[in-house]
């Protein structure tokens, strides 16, 4: 369960019984251990983990990336708290890839 505030440093809290993964700039709260869907996946700058849902962040606009796995359609995410980019959100791949189990999740 999520609590919505309206405080200025988050939008939502985690509950702090579980793992939680946040903004190494802030500490905001960005996904519980739940959430995690991979590890297995390699971003531009090292390691890149997969998840279900996120919270705390912001989404730029989409566009289109040559990534390792082909074409993709992508939008960086970023915290909300402190605008640092996290990563990128996989938009709707492109026609000629195959729909995959990453489309609309956070990376």
């Amino acid at each position: 369960m999520v609590k919505m505030t309206r405080s200025k440093t988050f939008q939502a809290y985690l509950p702090s019984c579980h793992r939680t993964y946040s903004c190494i700039h802030c500490r905001a709260h960005l996904a519980n251990h739940d959430e995690l869907i991979s590890k297995s996946f390699q971003g531009s700058q090292g390691r890149a983990y997969l998840f279900n849902s996120v919270v705390n962040v912001g989404c730029g606009p989409a566009e289109e990336r040559v990534l390792l796995t082909g074409l993709h359609a992508v939008a960086d995410i970023y915290c909300e708290n402190c605008k640092t980019t996290l990563g990128w959100k996989y938009g709707s791949v492109c026609s000629w890839h195959p729909v995959t189990s990453r489309e609309s999740k956070p990376l």
